[in-house]
């Protein structure tokens, strides 16, 4: 009885043991995400930085990079956008339009983040960042709307001038030649007149 139980005892710990190892299997699974290609798998670390954290890190490093290269990274942006509208190529163009024009039209990307299914954005502070994000771009799109006015304010305004100046010339002229025609005339009738005292 003593062998018999004593097996039991064992196999009910064995039992045990392996629940246990299949509940850390699984828990570990959740930490597998697939990707485009269902077939191959890649490993999300428990300590790899969030989305949010990813997103902030391509800000920061495209703040350092040159003009350049900021015009490179928003050239591929744009082309994977085409190719699949993704949340995260979305919100990488999103930062990369504060730091380049060349990462598209403001309203167009802000349409873009809008479509954005809310359940995706479950972080609460990646909520807050495209809130700041977006509400930056509005101003942004509101101060080139206002220099866009006062350029052609500005243009009109030098357009006048000039033909101000055009007709100021003119009038310059006008009165130039005037005064000559006088002098000429005044020359005229003062030889005529000392012609006939003559």
């Amino acid at each position: 009885m003593n062998k018999k139980s004593s097996k039991l005892g064992i196999l009910f710990a064995g039992n045990r043991l392996s629940v246990a190892l299949s509940l850390l299997l699984l828990a570990g699974c959740t930490q597998f995400n697939s990707t485009k290609d269902e077939d191959s798998v890649h490993f999300v670390s428990p300590f790899a930085p969030s989305e949010f954290d990813e997103l902030l890190s391509f800000g920061a490093n495209m703040a350092n990079a040159p003009p350049s290269s900021r015009i490179q990274v928003c050239r591929t942006l744009l082309k994977s956008r085409k190719s699949t509208p993704e949340t995260g190529v979305l919100l990488r163009q999103m930062v990369g339009r504060l730091l380049s024009d060349a990462c598209g039209e403001i309203p167009a990307i802000m349409k873009g983040v809008g479509s954005i299914p809310p359940e995706s954005l479950t972080d609460e502070r990646m909520q807050r960042f495209v809130a700041i994000n977006i509400e930056t771009l509005k101003r942004m799109q509101n101060v080139s709307r206002k220099l866009g006015s006062l350029e052609r304010k500005q243009k009109t305004v030098k357009s006048v001038l000039k033909s101000k100046d055009a007709n100021g010339s003119k009038k310059n002229e006008t009165r130039l030649l005037r005064e000559k025609l006088e002098a000429i005339r005044s020359m005229e009738k003062h030889l005529d007149e000392s012609g006939d005292s003559n």
